[in-house]
């Protein structure tokens, strides 16, 4: 049953900091002089101090609570495609119509709006939009706020970073382009930070699957020099790290990957992701075999030679030595879109594992396994996005709302 909606249904207490602070030069002769002094020299001597001048930028930091058990935490959201926090107690959200809010003790205000198309030429459906969000590791400093969409030219998308000023969007910059295909789907579009302080970029295959290329390794998901089909790994300014593991003149991570929403990290490092299975560009089946699978650096994996459990798509005659998926849905169709990692201290059951939502599924929990891993039913409203709060609750999105699902204290 969907809850009853209540704007920003949570509790949100005001934690005080100080924004200034003083030091010295660490010199003796720069500190200030505690009682008598030996000589009128000594006492005389200029003290040297400096101050450390607040951020005008900075927000004062609230602490973010709330009830055991599900509620709604924004009940006015149009589609909204990812969820970012950031360390003062925020949500920033991307809508896919263009708009990035920001979630505050009990108000949504507009951050950015992005120059973006939701349908193709004409209205017809469409994977295009604004699709991802992210907040630097360093936002406290540096204030930077990512986000990718595809462009209104209807040929390529971008990541471009703000710079937020206590709420206000400033300095856009387009750090990366990345092809947008003139097809409907197959955008990818998901953005995640890894430990390294690396920014990972998703971006989906967009049809570029032909019989004649599924067995060869030349084929677009497969080749490192393209960019479609694979997990991206780029510096925090948009340009290729020299340790990438297919060269520091390819951005990817991982490779043989057709449709990608869903991209998250755990404490140590281990990289989750959720491919979309195929929807009638083989073929048939025409939907299902959604993947849920653990990335390795350099990974290269199946498609679009193999899908599922390693079924052959149609004209390939091997899986190109490429490892099976943790897990597939197999006929069952879920369509995954958003992950994260749940810590030792969010709800049960979903603390100590990475969730995922999906549009047609709802929540799912990754249970590993041998030889295939499995998973457990969540909530429905979980369609869109998925992301631990700081208060270790569970928020997700649907087509009009972002929820809570508080811990119950008794089972913590």
């Amino acid at each position: 049953m969907r809850p009853t909606r209540r704007p920003l249904a949570v509790v949100l207490t005001i934690a005080a900091i100080g924004l200034a602070s003083c030091s010295s030069d660490g010199s003796d002769s720069a500190r200030t002089p505690r009682g008598p002094t030996a000589s009128s020299t000594a006492a005389s001597a200029a003290v040297s101090t400096t101050t450390t001048k607040p951020d005008p930028c900075a927000v004062t930091p609230i602490a973010v609570t709330g009830p055991a058990g599900q509620s709604v935490f924004v009940d006015d959201a149009d589609f909204v495609t990812s969820l970012a926090w950031a360390p003062d107690g925020r949500m920033f959200f991307a809508e896919r119509g263009g708009a990035i809010k920001v979630a505050r003790d009990g108000k949504v205000t507009t951050f950015a709006t992005v120059p973006t198309v939701t349908t193709e030429r004409g209205g017809g459906y469409s994977e295009r939009g604004l699709l991802g969000l992210a907040l630097s590791p360093t936002f406290v400093t540096d204030h930077f706020v990512y986000a990718f969409y595809s462009r209104n030219d209807y040929s390529t998308q971008v990541v471009v970073r703000f710079t937020d000023c206590a709420g206000a969007a400033s300095e856009p910059t387009t750090l990366i382009s990345l092809p947008a295909g003139s097809g409907c789907c197959h955008k990818g579009g998901r953005l995640a930070f890894g430990p390294d302080g690396k920014l990972f970029v998703t971006l989906g295959d967009e049809l570029a699957t032909t019989a004649e290329s599924v067995s060869s390794e030349t084929s677009v998901p497969q080749d490192p020099s393209d960019v479609r089909g694979k997990i991206l790994r780029y510096d925090a300014d948009g340009s290729i790290p020299a340790d990438n593991p297919f060269g520091a003149s390819s951005a990817a991570w991982a490779t043989g990957l057709r449709n990608l929403y869903g991209l998250a990290f755990d404490p140590g490092g281990n990289l989750f992701a959720d491919p979309n299975g195929p929807t009638g560009d083989i073929g048939t089946p025409a939907h299902g075999y959604d993947l849920a699978l653990m990335v390795e650096r350099g990974g290269r994996y199946q498609w679009p030679a193999c899908y599922g459990y390693s079924h052959l798509v149609p004209g390939a005659t091997s899986c190109l030595g490429r490892p099976d998926p943790q897990w597939s849905s197999e006929s069952d169709t879920l369509v995954p879109t958003g992950a994260t990692w749940v810590d030792a201290a969010g709800p049960a059951p979903y603390a100590g594992h990475f969730v995922f939502c999906n549009a047609f599924a709802g929540m799912r929990v990754f249970v590993p396994g041998a030889p295939h891993a499995s998973v457990l039913a969540g909530p429905d409203e979980c369609r869109f996005d998925v992301k631990q709060g700081p208060d270790h609750a569970l928020y997700f999105s649907d087509q009009s709302a972002i929820y809570r699902l508080g811990a119950d204290p008794t089972h913590s």
